[in-house]
């Protein structure tokens, strides 16, 4: 989720190495965070307890959903930001607070949103915010027939940890979220995957959930030729429709004359984003992170 910061300072989450902030109960290979299952483990944010998310999704700052702000009773200081999902922007606060994981306690600055920003924990912070080099999300069990891609790793402390890839001579950037249930492009992003791959729209329109609990209409594009990314070979996935981009260059197997599409005002204004979701990820074992090597690795059947 693209967070637009004036400025919200440095902000890391510190892990004790014998804390139990393994998700699962498990225990990280030397010198490895690992998460299991839902990634979720125990907290206390300045004193109150708490459950954290730890997911490839959210940011590298501890990001808190506003009902747990108020308990713990935080106030926005100076700093400020928003976000923009569609339409709808989303105002935000931060504040710095004592965090506690395990033995490790800590004053950092963490942030949150006039709306919920995880609705199965009280925050979520990304590999980003782990003061350790590499983080394993353990998704499945390895089967032994599966090969591991190496990728470029593209960190910034307020947006999910992510790679690159080129299409139609764009950069597109990729998420990884197991919790979403459908892989998802923006309107500039799947407008470049229609020109560079090949492909139409079809169906008929739907909605997804994109954060915060907001909406927005979505079609299916399918593609004439699939796009790899390392393991994963996608030839089909949800395109946003009214968005920070336009679909309008994309051919329409089931076309409608009344739907309208937002075009982009200028390049800048274009996010060109493709979230790999579960059902894509459903063949991966493991995605590792290595913050030192700045590769992400992914192991797929």
């Amino acid at each position: 989720m693209p967070v637009a910061a004036r400025c919200l300072g440095s902000l890391m989450i510190v892990l004790a190495a014998a804390a139990p902030g393994v998700a699962g109960g498990a225990k990280p290979a030397q010198g490895e965070y690992l998460v299991r299952g839902d990634g979720v483990v125990p907290v206390t944010v300045g004193n109150v307890g708490g459950r954290m998310r730890i997911t490839p999704w959210a940011p590298a700052a501890p990001t808190l959903n506003p009902d747990y702000a108020q308990r713990i009773g935080l106030k926005g200081g100076f700093f400020g930001f928003s976000v923009k999902v569609g339409p709808v922007k989303v105002r935000g606060e931060s504040g710095v607070t004592r965090l506690q994981f395990g033995n490790a306690s800590f004053k950092r600055r963490v942030v949150w949103f006039e709306r919920r920003y995880d609705a199965g924990a009280d925050g979520a912070v990304g590999p980003g915010g782990l003061p350790v080099d590499v983080i394993r999300f353990q998704l499945k069990p390895d089967t032994g027939n599966e090969r591991t891609a190496t990728l470029p790793m593209v960190q910034q402390m307020f947006r999910p940890t992510t790679t690159r890839v080129t299409i139609a001579g764009r950069a597109i950037t990729i998420y990884f979220d197991p919790q979403h249930p459908r892989t998802l492009a923006t309107a500039g992003a799947g407008a470049a995957l229609a020109e560079g791959l090949g492909g139409q729209l079809s169906g008929t329109g739907d909605k997804a959930e994109i954060a915060f609990g907001i909406t927005r209409p979505v079609r299916t594009i399918r593609l004439s030729r699939p796009l790899v990314v390392g393991p994963l070979t996608l030839e089909s996935m949800q395109v946003r429709i009214g968005d920070n981009g336009s679909v309008a260059g994309i051919a329409d197997a089931d076309a409608d004359p009344d739907e309208i599409v937002v075009t982009a005002k200028s390049k800048k204004d274009r996010r060109d984003v493709i979230i790999i979701g579960r059902d894509q990820l459903g063949s991966c074992s493991s995605i590792v992170f290595d913050k030192k090597a700045k590769t992400i690795r992914l192991t797929c059947a």
